[in-house]
C-alpha cells in the first residue's frame, strides 16, 4: 500500500498544528513541530501503521512534550511575563483557521496552562479539548490508564479556581471592544475600569524588546493608573480594532502596517473582566496577517 505523505499533510495538518499550538502557545514552532514530524516521515515506512491519525497524534504530542521541558528553561530567563501567541482568527475561508478556532481554548486558559507541567498539559489538551480517552490519552503519553486520571486531576485541581467564565456573550464583548477603542482615543478608561474585577491582573509582555511592565499589575486602581500613564506617551497610537483571539474578542493595535499590540481578556465566574493580557513582543506578532 503506498502512502502519499502531501495527501497525509493536506489532512492532517491543521488538525496536529492545532494540538501543537495549544500545547506550546506558539504558532510557528506548532508549524515547524508539524513541519519536521513529515520531513522524518519521508524516510520511514509507515504504510503499516492502522491508524495514521493517531500516530502522528502520538508523535506531535511527544515532541511538544520535549520542546515544553527546553522551553521552561529559556523562559526562566526571559524578560518579564512569558505570554503565549494568540491565534487571529480573520478569514472563515481558511481551513486551518477554522478548524483551530473550533478546537482551541480561550487565551485566558491557555495563560493558564503555563502552570502545568508537559505532561499534564499534554493530557488536560488531549481529554479536555479534543475528548480522547484515556486509553488513548495514555498511549499518546505513554503512561497506565490511572496515571493518566491522576494527572488530569491535578491539572484540574490546578486550574480550578481561576478558569474564565465561559457565559460571555456576543453583545458583552462587542460592549467590550466599544469601551476600550474608546477609552484608548480619549485617555479615560473609567467605563472600562468598571468593567474589572477588584482582583482583576493585567500582564504586558514586551520580551525585553518592547517597554513593559516587568511583573503583573495587580487591582483595579493600579491597573487605571497605568492605563492612565501610558495613554498619553501614544502607547495606543496607531488603528485599534476588534479581533477574534482564541475564539473570544480581543484587541489589536496596527501602527504604519505593522501589528504592534494585541490584548487579550479573561472573564470570571461573575461576569467581570479579571485578567487582561498585553502581548507587544514583536516576535510574537509576526505571523499576524493584516
Amino acid at each position: 500500500m503506498h502512502i502519499d505523505l502531501e495527501e497525509l499533510y493536506r489532512e492532517y495538518s491543521a488538525y496536529l498544528i492545532s494540538i501543537a499550538y495549544q500545547m506550546l502557545g506558539a504558532i510557528v514552532d506548532a508549524e515547524d513541530i508539524v513541519q519536521q514530524l513529515f520531513l522524518e516521515l519521508q524516510q520511514h515506512d509507515i504504510k503499516h501503521i492502522e491508524n495514521i491519525k493517531a500516530y502522528l497524534a502520538r508523535a506531535v504530542t511527544n515532541r511538544c512534550i520535549n520542546l515544553l521541558k527546553a522551553a521552561h528553561k529559556r523562559r526562566e530567563v526571559y524578560v518579564g511575563p512569558w505570554l503565549p501567541e494568540p491565534q487571529i482568527t480573520s478569514s472563515e475561508d481558511n481551513p486551518l483557521e477554522l478548524i483551530v478556532k473550533q478546537e482551541t481554548l480561550s487565551y485566558a486558559i491557555l495563560v493558564l496552562l503555563e502552570r502545568l507541567s508537559a505532561v499534564e498539559r499534554a493530557v488536560y489538551v488531549l481529554r479536555e479539548v479534543l475528548g480522547y480517552s484515556y486509553e488513548e490519552i495514555a498511549e499518546t503519553v505513554h503512561k497506565s490508564v490511572a496515571n493518566c486520571r491522576k494527572i488530569y486531576s491535578r491539572a484540574q485541581k490546578k486550574l480550578q479556581s481561576e478558569l474564565p467564565s465561559a457565559s460571555i456573550d456576543r453583545a458583552q464583548e462587542n460592549e467590550l471592544a466599544q469601551i476600550f477603542v474608546q477609552a484608548s482615543q480619549t485617555g479615560s478608561f473609567d467605563r472600562f475600569i468598571q468593567m474589572l474585577a477588584e482582583d482583576a491582573v493585567l500582564v504586558m509582555d514586551g520580551g525585553g524588546i518592547v517597554r513593559a511592565a516587568l511583573r503583573p499589575i495587580i487591582g483595579q486602581q493600579r491597573i487605571e493608573a497605568l492605563l492612565q500613564g501610558i495613554a498619553p506617551k501614544g502607547y495606543f497610537a496607531g488603528h485599534l480594532r476588534a479581533i477574534q483571539a482564541n475564539g473570544r474578542i480581543g484587541m489589536l493595535l496596527v501602527r504604519e502596517n505593522k501589528p504592534v499590540l494585541v490584548v487579550c481578556f479573561g472573564w470570571d465566574q461573575q461576569q467581570r473582566i479579571n485578567r487582561v493580557f498585553m502581548l507587544s513582543n514583536p516576535e510574537k506578532l509576526a505571523h499576524i496577517q493584516l
